[in-house]
């Protein structure tokens, strides 16, 4: 077995999770356990295969009865809070149904870089093989909200987290968001999909932005890719980051519009984040936020419908998927989209 162990068991304190609770934890507090294969759980908790394997196989609780809870939130992993023999937590993050095409290889390295800059969880144990990650459970944390992310306090905490992550020294791998989409774009012809024909009308514009960028240069920086408010979370006014299924190398302002977007943030209340990344801003820099806020939907809406078709989970991808590509066309349209691509 090929397993990267990285720090040693805490016999004492938790190294993290969110304040919130796991599915079983808003169940009453006489709920019968029982236990499956050294894996103690609710009896009404159905421990999937893949799950009891993962914490069979793993290093860390080898000759330990584990207790093992699902935490609710994640749309690509199975995650689990599992909680050794001696009280201490975890978080375990089985790779889900439909996303072998994630290199959790470098998963594993975005999740180490945050760890090494003090901005993400600490990483014991990961497994290259099965992708199975095992870090810190973030006790105390409080998971972020949109709400939460558009105050000023929060939103400019993850503009510093970003900068620190882009200060550092390159992943092995680059992933821009003009390689995510001409992915998505591929993976749309492999599997038939079709898509309304506005949609159509919005990839065309993909191409003559994607065209504009390269055009003027790429400032490539290590990126995580991946704003989901649940990725943000605090505890006495410090921010961290989790969650690197997507991480690697992109264009800086895509890592910004993207939070943007995510956040709802409109032109005017981005500013100072903009100033907080940036410094001085120009029209530059508002050019390229504002493009990327654009093909950014257009990312996450392709990703939406891949999904709705090549994973079978209780949510509504393709739903998401339109909507995040309809407020593409509806932001791209209050713009004055023809100066927008000018000054990229």
């Amino acid at each position: 077995m090929n397993v990267k162990i990285y720090q040693p068991l805490a016999q004492s304190g938790t190294a993290a999770a969110d304040d919130g609770k796991t599915l079983q934890e808003a169940a009453p507090s006489h709920t019968p356990m029982v236990t499956e294969d050294r894996v103690r759980h609710s009896q009404y908790v159905v421990v999937p295969q893949d799950v009891l394997a993962a914490i069979e196989d793993a290093t860390i609780w080898q000759g330990q009865t584990v207790t093992a809870k699902p935490m609710s939130g994640g749309l690509t992993n199975e995650n689990w809070k599992v909680i050794d023999a001696q009280g201490t937590p975890y978080f375990l993050k089985v790779p889900g149904q439909g996303t072998g095409f994630i290199d959790r290889s470098n998963v594993d390295a975005g999740t180490l870089r945050a760890s090494d800059l003090g901005i993400g969880a600490a990483v014991y144990e990961f497994d290259p093989d099965s992708g199975v990650e095992i870090t810190e459970f973030l006790d105390g944390w409080r998971t972020c909200t949109t709400t939460s992310l558009r105050t000023q306090e929060e939103g400019l905490q993850a503009m510093d987290i970003y900068r620190k992550l882009h200060g550092g020294e390159q992943f092995t791998n680059t992933n821009t968001l003009f390689d995510q989409i001409d992915l998505h774009l591929d993976q749309l012809r492999e599997h038939s999909i079709d898509v309304p024909s506005w949609v159509n009308g919005l990839i065309d514009e993909y191409h003559d932005v994607k065209a504009r960028f390269l055009a003027s240069g790429l400032d490539i920086v290590p990126c995580h890719n991946d704003p989901m408010p649940g990725n943000f979370m605090v505890k006495d006014h410090q921010m961290r980051i989790i969650d690197f299924d997507f991480c690697g190398n992109n264009e800086e302002s895509c890592e910004v519009a993207l939070f943007i977007a995510e956040m709802f943030y409109d032109d005017e209340d981005m500013l100072p984040l903009l100033e907080e990344y940036f410094g001085a801003v120009d029209e530059r820099h508002l050019a390229r936020v504002r493009a990327a806020r654009v093909i950014g939907d257009i990312k996450w809406g392709l990703w939406g419908i891949i999904n709705s078709v090549v994973r079978t989970v209780q949510f509504d991808y393709w739903k998401y998927g339109i909507w995040k590509l309809m407020r593409a066309y509806t932001y791209k349209n209050q713009l004055d989209w023809p100066k927008v691509k000018e000054f990229i």
